[in-house]
């Protein structure tokens, strides 16, 4: 429960005390109430939490409404307080547990959306549920029960009120005409069978003829640079160091220095985007690090899995702390958009094997451009609509730190051009809500001070 609590103060920007530190302080007692009795100032979370096997399933949760939101509780309404235990709530979602019991993998080796327990007990996967305990927490912090308006997490930078990681995880790129033509024409089929969408048909069919002519679709990174600049923001390329299996991308690493160069020149961060065997086969990440490296003469920061490919949080995490990194950004939907950890802000991971948060932050990844289509297929709704409600359940909350990937915003060849414009779209709107959308880099240079004064992420002080 310490750990939920750590997490917790660094979001709403409290310092945790050492004892015998003079300042005046508040005391936060975990457990029955009867044992706090004598301590002057303190503060009473119930323990309703109840330890149990790792691969064991949590309670079914309960729904309460509250504060005119659906909290889903895993432990229940303390009899006597008549409220949560928010660190045992907090807990359950953010170290993922309502994973390590699923068996199921899909095709590829991960674990279902479907399979997870947001389908299989009504929970809206938009709603971070972490969050919201974390709200409900500051609000009896602030001895505020029962009002109506839940706390937002304040802001670490003066200038915004909201971050958003802007990501592109470099899957496909142009390295010559044949490639090219192989990759429009497989999109061609994709189209068809699975987008089912003639617009994005004929914009295939168009960059074919337009690739005949002497065109180059796929060498986008160049003006992706300028109009990300021209809007005030900027953004992180996830590159696959490595083609070791045919579902890693197209290029050689050497192929994309020059693009790289330029990129951390115009203050665009690159990071490892983890090959398809990287976890699930050799578990380990630490070559590829070392590869990147060699190209662009700075050891990478962090890492997104390429296809979103790990089958345990555990070895994707291992891993990451194992390499020496400083983030990883693979929790995320695949078919879904939304908050998989329950949290719509950045946090260490839980590591249950030795009892102690990881050393490396997770950047939830909340919208990925192809999972706005099956989501949109699926519940009717359009992908702006979708896009927006994400980002504003963020919005609401405090000042986010999630992560948004959109492969190539400005070429029809991973998504159509109407998922395209809802990037934009967003990005001509952010700031309206006091929004930055930012790199990895400057995302850790703002929020990394809020997790060393909770006593977490102590390892990467000196890097930072």
């Amino acid at each position: 429960m310490e750990y939920a609590f750590r997490v917790f103060s660094a979001i709403y920007n409290y310092r945790i005390s050492d004892q015998g530190n003079d300042r005046e302080v508040r005391t936060f007692f975990y457990g029955p109430p009867e044992k706090s009795s004598e301590l002057r100032d303190v503060m009473f979370i119930p323990g309703r939490y109840i330890p149990r096997p790792m691969d064991a399933p949590p309670p079914e949760p309960s729904k309460v409404h509250y504060a005119g939101e659906d909290f889903y509780l895993f432990h229940g309404i303390d009899v006597i307080t008549q409220t949560p235990d928010w660190l045992g709530e907090i807990f359950e979602w953010l170290s993922s547990s309502h994973e390590l019991g699923i068996r199921a993998r899909d095709r590829v080796g991960r674990i279902p959306d479907h399979e997870m327990i947001f389908e299989a007990a009504g929970i809206s996967p938009w709603k971070p549920q972490a969050a919201l305990q974390m709200a409900w927490l500051q609000q009896a912090t602030q001895g505020s029960l029962n009002s109506p308006i839940l706390p937002i997490a304040p802001s670490p930078a003066p200038d915004a009120e909201h971050f958003v990681i802007c990501s592109h995880d470099l899957d496909y790129y142009f390295t010559n005409r044949a490639s090219g033509w192989l990759r429009l024409v497989k999109n061609l089929g994709i189209a068809v069978t699975i987008y089912r969408s003639w617009a994005y048909f004929y914009a295939n069919s168009r960059m074919i003829l337009e690739s005949i002519r002497g065109n180059r679709p796929g060498d986008y990174l160049p003006p992706l640079f300028d109009r990300m600049e021209q809007n005030g923001s900027s953004a992180t390329l996830f590159v696959v160091p490595v083609h070791t299996h045919r579902r890693d991308p197209n290029y050689a690493l050497a192929d994309l220095a020059p693009q790289l160069t330029e990129a951390a020149r115009r203050g665009f961060s690159v990071e490892i985007h983890g090959s398809y065997e990287s976890i699930i086969e050799n578990r380990c990440l630490l070559p590829e690090v070392q590869g990147l490296q060699q190209i662009t003469g700075k050891k990478a920061s962090g890492s997104r899995q390429h296809w979103l490919r790990f089958d345990s949080s555990e070895h994707l995490f291992d891993a990451i702390e194992d390499s020496g990194l400083r983030f990883d950004s693979s929790m995320g939907f695949t078919s879904t958009v939304g908050f998989r950890s329950g949290a719509c802000f950045a946090f260490p991971p839980y590591d249950f094997k030795n009892e102690r948060p990881y050393n490396f932050l997770e950047i939830p990844l909340a919208i990925m451009d192809g999972s706005l289509i099956d989501s949109s297929r699926a519940s009717g709704d359009s992908p702006q609509f979708l896009a927006d409600r994400v980002l504003n359940e963020s919005r609401k909350r405090g000042w986010g730190g999630i992560s948004i990937l959109w492969h190539n915003p400005l070429e029809a060849l991973s998504v159509p051009d109407r998922v395209n414009e809802v990037f934009w779209k967003c990005a001509n709107t952010r700031q309206d809500f006091r929004e930055k959308w930012v790199s990895t880099d400057q995302f850790l240079s703002v929020c990394l001070p809020r997790y060393h004064n909770a006593g977490l992420l102590k390892k990467l002080a000196a890097n930072s």
